[in-house]
């Protein structure tokens, strides 16, 4: 199928699905760090546990002062933040406990190895758009090799035999390296918490990845549908889990996905 055919079907994928698949995908900029600033009392520890083992959270993010931060949608955020936390307590939570409670871990690496090599092709893209050449080449390699000697991506011999490590690049980190802003804070329908720049990367890469071109429907929707629940379910109880915690959920759910613009800001500075 070429390219074209492709992104001709991307309107056929149900809405609930582009909130899993898009979920976390896209890497952040950020407002000057400055601008950030920690109000007493200081935070609390927040203990997740889940199928996955203990994670030990310091919410730090929950107090960060709600001016400090480009919201001014908050009047509009909020009720969508509202309506998506219904949808995934009820419907995409269950689903994802039921999914890792059937699924053995080493299927689970598998998956992951499968879906991290799909993208590489992308990465690829990406590394080349903001010149870095021996970040592309080595994409390329990991794709190559993992679709041959990896049987089509479920294994990573090329970490573990030539180790050529991975190296996620996407259209988002392509805009903020020519200097694009992340634009106002929002949360879409479904989509959850994201940004202008790196929603609209995050949607545009997921009409252009490459199972398009390997796959017809309705396979494709098959297997992007399972890779939605994959990559959503090892987040379901740690977001189950903050909801409940957190006083306002829309302010703690806002304040770390700042949080997470104003570090990957800091480290491309560094």
């Amino acid at each position: 199928m070429s390219n074209r055919a492709g992104l001709k079907h991307w309107h056929r994928i149900p809405l609930w699905f582009l909130f899993l698949w898009l979920c976390g995908c896209a890497s952040q900029s950020t407002t000057e760090q400055q601008q950030a600033s920690v109000a007493s009392p200081p935070p609390t520890t927040i203990v997740v546990n889940s199928s996955h083992g203990t994670d030990v959270l310091e919410p730090t993010v929950v107090s960060y002062q709600a001016p400090t931060f480009n919201d001014p949608l908050e009047s509009i955020n909020r009720p969508i933040f509202a309506f998506n936390d219904v949808v995934y307590r009820y419907a995409f939570i269950p689903i994802a406990k039921g999914y890792l409670a059937v699924m053995p871990e080493p299927a689970q690496q598998s998956a992951s190895n499968f879906f991290a090599n799909l993208r590489e092709p992308l990465n690829a893209i990406n590394h080349l758009a903001q010149a870095n050449g021996s970040n592309m080449g080595r994409s390329v390699a990991r794709f190559l090799i993992n679709s041959t000697v990896g049987l089509l991506g479920l294994f990573d011999p090329a970490d573990a035999w030539f180790e050529i490590k991975p190296s996620k690049s996407t259209l988002g980190d392509t805009l903020q390296h020519y200097g694009v802003d992340y634009g106002a804070y929002v949360v879409l329908p479904l989509l959850g918490p994201t940004d202008a720049r790196n929603g609209f990367s995050s949607i545009f890469e997921s009409m252009a990845n490459p199972i398009h071109q390997l796959t017809d429907d309705p396979q494709t929707l098959y297997i992007q549908t399972y890779g939605a629940i994959h990559g959503f379910a090892p987040r379901a109880e740690s977001y189950e889990k903050l909801s409940a915690e957190s006083e306002d959920p829309y302010v703690f759910f806002r304040n770390m996905y700042m949080q997470g613009l104003l570090r990957d800001k800091q480290y491309a500075e560094e």
